[in-house]
């Protein structure tokens, strides 16, 4: 638009007839204004989208005036330097993405009907899954409580149905077939022996090995945070995941034939693409639908038909809670352990010395 001649401008118009409305959105640590300026063709729509971003991030705004969005904000916020940066990631995809039809809405407005019309819009137009609904009203009920405002909207609203899964698994035997000699047979047996998810296979360094070599530690992991960043932790998923399982003598061998400088170097030095989706790539090319993950329901699924107490496959995998691993300690013991483990591994022995050892590697493009 042309300069604006021989007329008065109004306050806040700029020089090409556009008007600009700023807000002062924080101080740096000089004590200097930090300004965020919204421009329109219109003085009303300058003001307007100062006004909305305002309200969604609660500048200015009482606790009562917040809107869902602003709590949400002030929330992440609080923790932001305390939280995992996965969770932290986790947090902001809801706030731009889940139940977007209550973000404008003020805390002290909102009603239960609010809440539940947006789950059902975001399952009815965008497909939202039950988990996802349920860690978006999680996450909200968290941000409102913080602000005085209890509303239980995990019991009191209604999500949808769990729906059945029927995953067909492949046997065990033609997923070692596959993968023997290859790139993914390292840490596909580490999952499918040992039941390690894919960030402990990738977090496993060679001090976690016993002096011995017959146990390995699992007490830390490499998350994949997107464009190939790690995130790299000392500790697992949760407690009942930090364990020590036995080393079959086949894994110990092949792991340490492996070139390697110190005990801190990483086992399976793969990247997360590496070892998730060109594996998946590579199965599908032969054939077998699976996913890494699916390794370790693999796991479960060939030790339940080997007969192996249930209480031990959750203990070795890892999926105990505190409550289920009191269970696991009452109920199982070393030499019970012992020979469900030589079980165990006679089984994947089995398989190994029975399949085709000259396996050619995937090819690069994969």
């Amino acid at each position: 638009m042309a300069s604006i001649k021989g007329n008065k401008k109004k306050p806040g118009q700029l020089s090409s007839g556009k008007f600009r409305k700023q807000v002062v959105v924080g101080y740096d640590e000089n004590g200097k204004r930090i300004v965020k300026s919204f421009i329109a063709k219109t003085e009303w729509e300058a003001a307007k989208m100062a006004a909305d971003y305002k309200a969604r991030h609660g500048i200015g705004a009482d606790p009562d005036e917040l809107t869902v969005s602003a709590a949400l904000e002030k929330y992440i916020n609080a923790r932001r330097d305390i939280i995992a940066p996965s969770t932290l990631n986790g947090y902001n995809i809801i706030l731009k993405n889940r139940l977007q039809d209550i973000m404008m809405k003020k805390i002290s407005e909102l009603k239960i009907l609010d809440v539940q019309a947006a789950v059902n819009a975001d399952y009815r137009d965008k497909g939202s899954s039950r988990k996802t609904l349920k860690s978006a009203l999680s996450l909200v009920n968290s941000a409102l409580a913080a602000q005085g405002y209890e509303y239980n909207l995990v019991k009191r609203i209604t999500i949808p149905a769990p729906k059945a899964k029927k995953s067909e698994l492949p046997p065990a035997e033609d997923v070692i077939n596959a993968i023997k000699g290859t790139e993914f047979e390292l840490p596909c047996l580490l999952a499918m022996w040992l039941s390690l998810r894919v960030s402990e296979v990738r977090g496993l360094q060679y001090r976690d090995i016993s002096k011995d070599g017959t146990h390995i530690t699992v007490c830390r992991t490499r998350v994949y945070l997107g464009l190939e960043s790690d995130e790299k932790r000392d500790f697992t998923k949760n407690e009942g995941s930090n364990r020590t399982v036995s080393l079959p003598k086949y894994l110990y061998d092949m792991i340490m034939a492996q070139p390697h400088a110190s005990d801190d170097d990483y086992i399976v030095n793969m990247s997360y693409n590496q070892v998730s989706q060109n594996f998946r790539r590579y199965m599908e090319k032969n054939g077998i639908k699976i996913t890494f993950h699916q390794l370790r329901h693999l796991f479960a699924t060939t030790l339940n038909n080997l007969g192996v107490d249930d209480d031990y496959i959750q203990k070795m995998g890892g999926w105990a809670s505190n409550n289920i691993l009191k269970t696991v300690y009452t109920h199982t013991n070393a030499s019970l352990e012992q020979r469900f483990q030589r079980m165990i591994d006679d089984y994947y022995m089995g398989l190994i010395g029975g399949c085709n050892s000259t396996k050619n590697l995937p090819d690069e493009s994969g």
